[in-house]
């Protein structure tokens, strides 16, 4: 196995295990979030928008670092700019459902003061992102140290 399919499939797999089991612990806070899932449980294309978010959210930082082998030797700044892209990612993904009518919050959602929009969602992105990546750099580095 090449390490890029290695880091692009450990990212795309830690993601998606992560965040189908955050999705299934938030999924009563949302209304008409249901309708959106046809044959599948709405948690599984959730997740599945997650994971593609995360490998997105992985190339552009990648595009920055100059290849992905940063993650190899990630530092103390990267899980913070990763956790602002998160933030960011999740105002747009929320924001964008929300003004097309594909889910609103019920009650018990909190609101992040100021963006009106649901507390859970944005944190599972800045959350889950870095340590996603974190687990992934753990992993490439036990790796690369038994080489």
């Amino acid at each position: 196995m090449t390490s890029t399919f290695r880091i692009v499939g450990g990212l795309a797999v830690v993601a998606a295990v992560l965040h189908f089991v955050w999705e299934n612990s938030h999924v009563g806070l949302y209304t008409g979030y249901d309708a959106l899932g046809g044959g599948l449980p709405i948690t599984v294309w959730a997740t599945v928008g997650d994971v593609l978010y995360t490998l997105a959210a992985f190339a552009l930082a990648s595009l920055f670092k100059h290849g992905i082998w940063w993650v190899r030797d990630t530092r103390w700044y990267d899980y913070i700019g990763l956790a602002c892209l998160g933030f960011f990612i999740a105002l747009y993904v929320e924001y964008k459902a929300i003004a097309l009518g594909r889910w609103a919050y019920l009650p018990d959602m909190p609101l992040l003061a100021g963006f009106d929009v649901g507390l859970s969602p944005v944190l599972q992105m800045v959350i889950l992102l870095p340590l996603t990546v974190g687990i992934v750099a753990l992993l490439e580095r036990r790796v690369r140290d038994t080489l």
